[in-house]
């Protein structure tokens, strides 16, 4: 260990008492972050661990002091996999990949580089209880990237490349942005913002941001929401009772710190289309976006979109960051609005041990018995088509 990292010492925080007295802590190292985001706040970390942890989810948050003075937190947790009550593998993630989190990443106010490194020494030598370590989303000149577990023989390490995220630069005007967008793109999008606006219903852009009427605001997204082809699914805002009651909580504390606002297409009959936007520092990060199918001939999720960047156009807001997904290369919204795009890749360490031997044979094993029983059960289907076919 050099010099530097001698002076750096890692705390553990293992118990929700513990998490929830480092927030003043948390917060006020965050407000002095190197690398600013939302994702790494404490209200979205601590909100996710609360409504999305298991029996097998254990908290793992590593502070990183110089002498008293908190200079880093990776905010991770520890996955438990077992059969029978058997521990086969435990695995070091990001709380922040819970509740739609993008792009989780540690807090510090000195270079990554040496924070990361210091977790490293500590999960090298101080911490050894670990089988893997799963960094999702991370950019592709992650400091992570040159760690020693890369040329470690009691460790195996490789990069998987995930999706492209877009952005939209807010700096300068809306006039100035837009003559940068495609001649098709241009006349496409105001053709059908013109069909949709002079509905007879009379159209209207609607920003919902009052801590007093946004819970009622949440309730009219998910109706939207639930109205067309993301109803009761994983990923939606209202397709669980535990992502309700995730998103309430969340929206409910942010709106109180302005940092959310929920943004609509309206008519005099209906909501239209819906949007949940994260606002942090200088950055605006549309989490959640909805519409009903009714409306769909009118492309109402570009149109709101579209709305919504305009409108951050001369405020304090310098990007609109669009929520990143595998697929997003075939994004025609993205690709076409967005004017930066970002790579990403998921890290991977495995300790080569026996725990980790195991698990991944049992995985195989498991994968190979799925293959037989799939081979049975077709030749099975076969032969009793067969026998139909014979019959008279």
């Amino acid at each position: 260990m050099n010099a530097i990292n001698q002076e750096l010492r890692i705390e553990l925080i293992d118990s929700e008492e513990a998490f929830l007295a480092i927030k003043d802590e948390w917060d006020a190292l965050i407000d002095k972050n190197i690398n600013p985001s939302f994702y790494a706040t404490f209200p979205f970390v601590y909100t996710a661990w609360k409504h999305y942890r298991t029996e097998n989810n254990s908290l793992f948050i590593l502070l990183v002091r110089r002498d008293a003075a908190l200079v880093g937190i990776a905010p991770f947790r520890i996955d438990s996999m077992k059969v029978r009550n058997i521990r086969l593998f435990r695995a070091i993630r990001f709380i922040a990949e819970w509740g739609g989190g993008d792009k989780p990443a540690i807090v510090t106010t000195e270079k990554p580089d040496l924070i990361w490194d210091r977790i490293f020494q500590f999960l090298n030598k101080e911490f050894t209880q670990w089988d893997g370590i799963l960094l999702t989303e991370q950019p592709t000149d992650s400091p992570v990237l040159n760690q020693k577990f890369f040329n470690n023989i009691w460790y195996s390490a490789r990069v998987v490349p995930e999706y492209t995220s877009f952005y939209v630069s807010i700096t300068g005007t809306w006039e100035e942005y837009i003559k940068t967008r495609g001649k098709n793109t241009y006349r496409t999008w105001k053709n059908s913002r013109k069909k949709l606006f002079d509905l007879p219903e009379r159209v209207k852009f609607q920003c919902i941001d009052n801590p007093e009427i946004l819970p009622d605001a949440l309730d009219r997204f998910i109706a939207i929401e639930q109205s067309g082809w993301k109803k009761n699914s994983d990923f939606s805002v209202g397709g669980s009772e535990k992502q309700k009651a995730f998103y309430k909580e969340l929206l409910t504390h942010l709106a109180y710190e302005n940092r959310v606002a929920i943004y609509f297409l309206i008519s005099e009959n209906t909501d239209i289309a819906g949007a949940i936007v994260y606002k942090y520092k200088s950055i605006a990060y549309i989490a959640q976006i909805t519409y009903r199918p009714t409306h769909s001939e009118y492309s109402p999720g570009v149109i709101l979109n579209v709305e919504i960047i305009k409108a951050m156009f001369g405020t304090h807001y310098k990007e609109f960051d669009f929520l990143g997904l595998r697929g997003d290369e075939k994004n025609f919204l993205k690709k076409n609005w967005s004017t930066g795009t970002r790579q990403t890749i998921t890290i991977q360490i495995y300790n080569r041990n026996l725990r980790r031997y195991l698990y991944v044979m049992g995985k195989n094993a498991k994968t190979v018995s799925l293959k037989i029983m799939r081979m049975v059960t077709d030749y099975k289907l076969s032969q009793q088509a067969q026998t139909e076919e014979a019959s008279p």
